[in-house]
């Protein structure tokens, strides 16, 4: 039976063969940038340098030495938020709709009374918005978290006029853009975002592994790795500015140069892949709503992402149907995002997700109903 593949949130599925070529091309030139005088060496800087422009320029980030790669948004979001906090200190503001990569080092900062933190809930209890934020800003307020879209139900949250009333405030904001990339367009400069995060293996479609932190802001961030950076030998000390301050040891560059040719492709494609992404989405909502008993927590059609439950199951049995009898690849449980599923009710049973991209089409829709009315008859 063909593989249904509708968990694209989690990491796309779908390479396309210029990402793939990328990463081949760049372990045919294998060599460590920067650490060496000779050709291969300065030959995959370059492939570096070049890519943390197309970042920059991707989110009109003015200054590509703040591109700063990492393994992952996680690891982006550590760095963006422990490296602040090691020099700052107060209240920071937070998005009950954000991922454990934001919420738990925020809690490991407020358990050991760095910092005190304040989760904001959605009025409209869908997606966060400037009076959701405006209305719990304290004196000592210092940072603001909000992601771009939902992970969990791909709602897309108010960061442009976020980013304006912290600008007004003069307040930092924080936007993990992991679910963003290659749907949503973000200009870090307009919006007044000071840290934005990604992971390339989603929306970018590269293998995994790779990701980056970007840096608008005057601040410096302290470095929570030390190491080689390829300058500066003759000190102990770390590099005092980025990007070397906060990378330290090898680059992955073959995954550097996929992100590259992940960025060019998504560009060149945005438009048609998203437009088909959307109306996909509508009609998979359409679909979904002639299942009794089902509850959909998604009310936008931006990323693909559709969450639901169906009274009386839990959503992990659901997925596991899925995947058994019909080879459909969905997430259940709690998608990491515990106070999502709070604030939903949702807590024991989790959502069921179907993460949607330009690969797939109607005909897997149709099979997914057919699939979910076959679990409702099994188990009724």
């Amino acid at each position: 039976m063909k593989l249904v593949y509708f968990d694209n949130a989690a990491t796309s599925h779908y390479k396309p063969l210029v990402v793939k070529y990328a990463f081949y091309k760049a372990l045919k030139i294998s060599a460590n940038p920067g650490r060496s005088g000779h050709k291969l060496s300065l030959k995959n800087l370059e492939l570096v340098y070049k890519t943390r422009l197309k970042i920059a320029k991707h989110f009109n980030l003015p200054n590509e030495n703040n591109v700063i790669f990492t393994k992952n948004c996680t690891e982006a979001l550590n760095l963006a938020i422990h490296g602040l906090c090691m020099q700052k200190h107060g209240n920071v503001i937070v998005s009950v709709f954000e991922h454990n990569s934001v919420l738990r080092p925020l809690n490991y900062l407020e358990k050991n009374e760095k910092i005190s933190l304040t989760k904001v809930k959605p009025q409209n209890r869908m997606f966060i918005t400037r009076k959701d934020i405006e209305k719990v800003i304290k004196p000592d307020t210092f940072l603001v978290c909000v992601n771009s879209l939902s992970n969990v139900t791909g709602n897309k949250n108010e960061i442009e006029e976020i980013g304006k009333l912290c600008f007004e405030k003069g307040i930092l904001f924080l936007v993990d853009n992991a679910q963003g990339v290659g749907h949503i367009k973000i200009d870090m400069t307009k919006y007044h975002i000071n840290f934005l995060t990604f992971s390339g293996h989603k929306g970018f479609l590269t293998p995994q592994g790779i990701g980056a932190l970007c840096i608008n802001s005057s601040v410096v961030l302290s470095p929570i790795l030390q190491g080689g950076t390829g300058s500066d030998s003759e000190s102990l000390e770390q590099p005092k500015y980025p990007p070397e301050s906060l990378e330290s040891g090898t680059l992955a560059t073959p995954l550097i140069y996929s992100l590259f040719a992940g960025i060019k492709y998504t560009e060149k494609n945005f438009k048609k892949h998203n437009k088909k992404i959307a109306e996909l989405t509508k009609y998979l909502m359409t679909r979904l709503k002639e299942i009794k008993d089902i509850t959909i927590y998604s009310s936008m059609v931006i990323s693909g992402v559709v969450s639901f439950t169906i009274k009386g199951y839990d959503s992990e049995e659901i997925s596991s149907f899925l995947d058994t009898k019909y080879n459909i690849a969905t997430r259940g449980g709690l998608h990491c995002a515990g106070l999502t599923h709070e604030f939903f009710g949702t807590l024991k049973s989790g959502m069921v997700r179907v993460s949607l991209c330009y690969k797939n089409t109607k005909k897997e829709v149709d099979l997914l109903i057919r699939a979910l009315n076959d679990f409702m008859l099994n188990n009724s």
